[in-house]
């Protein structure tokens, strides 16, 4: 969240390259369609927090060319570093492995 409204207060901030969005819902309350850096939006297909529908339905509030990365079977406690939030589902993949494929993603963003 903090991210998005970041970027979204900031349009040409000189030191900003790309956004990358990890295990959330936002933006909700306003739109980033219109950023011309590179964007990844990456989310857990069993994170019961920012729900695979919930972060569907501000799709068009990111831009187009937006990168879209699923990883399967991951959840939202393991974007981060602490053992239970509320309402997630269960991973059905390792922290660790959860953690390359974000690591994976992020390092194509700032590749291209």
């Amino acid at each position: 969240m903090l991210a998005a409204r970041f970027v979204h207060e900031r349009p040409n901030a000189p030191r900003v390259a790309g956004l990358a969005l990890l295990g959330t819902t936002h933006p909700r309350d306003f739109s980033l369609a219109a950023l011309t850096i590179p964007v990844t939006k990456i989310y857990g297909t069993h994170d019961g927090v920012a729900p695979i529908a919930a972060v569907q339905a501000n799709r068009d509030k990111l831009p187009p060319h937006t990168r879209w990365v699923a990883i399967e079977g991951g959840n939202h406690v393991q974007f981060g570093f602490y053992r239970h939030q509320l309402f997630d589902g269960a991973a059905t993949i390792t922290r660790e492995e959860q953690m390359r494929q974000v690591v994976r993603a992020l390092l194509a963003m700032l590749t291209h």
